[in-house]
């Protein structure tokens, strides 16, 4: 089989050639037979590279419409190997129906389609999951941009992943969070697919891809959870910020560090969730839980309890990207620079401070709550997760610890 693009040359009344707004057609070729398809496409004549087969990359539209011209060539070869595949001799006929079938919508690009998503979304999502979804969009953009590494549906593939998730580490997210990142990226390829504007599929196979670089097959001994040793704790609770927005950032983490709660579960808690002894965590599905609150939580409780923000929110409105921008900020302000193994899959290490999260404020919490010989149970109970697997990494931590002291026993003759 062989592709062609070409565009249609044709004489006027006036036996002048045209020139302006030429279509763009491609040709199939095999066993003898030719299939003319129209792309849907046309640029004049001067903008047409006829070695190249494709737009010039003068014209200002050039990488979309060259884009959509490999689709199309794309989509052949995939009709041809799904009919080779089950006639020795498929017909003209054959061809053009299948192609037709399998044929994407144009779309002006990734980004393009990727707010037609989130548009037709809006209509049905909560509030907080179109933020989620915008706030990726922006990520992924920041990404191409930093990276150059240009974004398309063709392009969703291995390399991207590997790369992406490298990216990703180098601004000290985890697995966890990756994995998030990865699980929005899949739901929009899967709309864009069924939509029928993407016709690339590797990336179904991103989770096979993370899992073969996964942290828990490389190196178990070296990746390390992150969380706040307790005299590293009381020297946050302990800090003077100078700023509104720092103080809140630190009320909030030291919050999660003392309670377990994450930070969206603590931006949701309302004045009616906040009791002497407990605060209530609710879920979407009306379930709620009780989670106790030492005295430590109760002081930074009482702080706020009679300020008030919007939709009675019992904690100043702080977003996570805020939180974690000023969490590495004053972590650095005091000095916090013990080393601990980040990414995955990776012997990088990094200072506390540069890889500092509010994910860290639940990861302190079991720490230490393991340290007090709190149970398993209970701390999940706690956390909201009964299978959560940070408490099986803190244990093996702490275990890692614990082991160290048979090298302070001295050796007796």
């Amino acid at each position: 089989m062989k592709v062609r693009f070409y565009i249609e040359k044709r004489r006027g009344k006036d036996g002048r050639l045209l020139t302006s707004r030429r279509p763009i057609f491609m040709t199939v070729a095999f066993h003898g037979k030719r299939v003319l398809i129209s792309t849907g496409k046309n640029v004049d004549l001067k903008w047409w590279d006829h070695t190249k087969q494709q737009v010039r990359e003068m014209h200002p539209d050039a990488s979309v419409i060259n884009r959509w011209l490999e689709t199309l060539a794309y989509t052949a070869g995939t009709v041809w190997k799904s009919l080779a595949s089950l006639s020795e001799n498929p017909g003209v006929g054959e061809f053009r129906d299948e192609f037709e079938r399998l044929r994407p919508r144009f779309s002006g690009g990734f980004f393009d389609i990727m707010f037609l998503f989130m548009e037709e979304g809006s209509r049905r999502w909560s509030i907080s999951t179109y933020q989620k979804v915008r706030t990726f969009y922006n990520q992924l953009k920041e990404f191409e941009k930093s990276e150059m590494y240009p974004l398309h549906f063709n392009t969703m593939n291995e390399s991207f992943l590997y790369r992406f998730r490298d990216y990703l580490e180098k601004k000290s997210r985890s697995e966890s969070t990756i994995r998030k990142m990865v699980n929005l990226l899949v739901w929009y390829l899967n709309w864009a697919t069924k939509n029928g504007y993407n016709v690339y599929y590797d990336y179904r196979g991103f989770y096979k891809m993370l899992d073969k670089g996964s942290a828990t097959e490389k190196i178990p001994a070296k990746c390390e959870p992150v969380y706040l040793e307790w005299d590293e704790l009381l020297r946050f609770l302990k800090h003077s910020p100078c700023t509104t927005v720092k103080e809140r950032v630190r009320d909030l983490f030291c919050l999660s560090c003392f309670t377990g709660l994450r930070f969206g579960e603590l931006r949701n808690l309302t004045k009616e969730d906040v009791m002497a002894s407990s605060v209530i965590v609710r879920k979407g599905d009306s379930k709620v839980r009780y989670v106790p609150v030492s005295k430590y939580a109760a002081v930074i409780l009482e702080k706020y309890k009679h300020r008030y923000y919007r939709d009675n929110a019992a904690l100043p409105p702080v977003s996570a990207m805020t939180v974690n921008k000023y969490l590495r900020v004053m972590a650095k302000e005091l000095k916090l620079e013990r080393t601990v193994a980040v990414g995955i899959g990776s012997r990088r290490r990094a200072m506390l401070w540069e890889v500092l999260t509010a994910g860290a404020g639940v990861q302190t919490f079991i720490m230490h709550a393991l340290r007090l010989e709190i149970p398993a149970d209970v701390i999940a109970s706690f956390t909201g997760v009964t299978s959560d697997h940070r408490i099986k990494l803190m244990k093996q931590e702490l275990a890692m610890k614990e082991i160290k002291k048979f090298d302070l026993i001295e050796h007796s003759q």
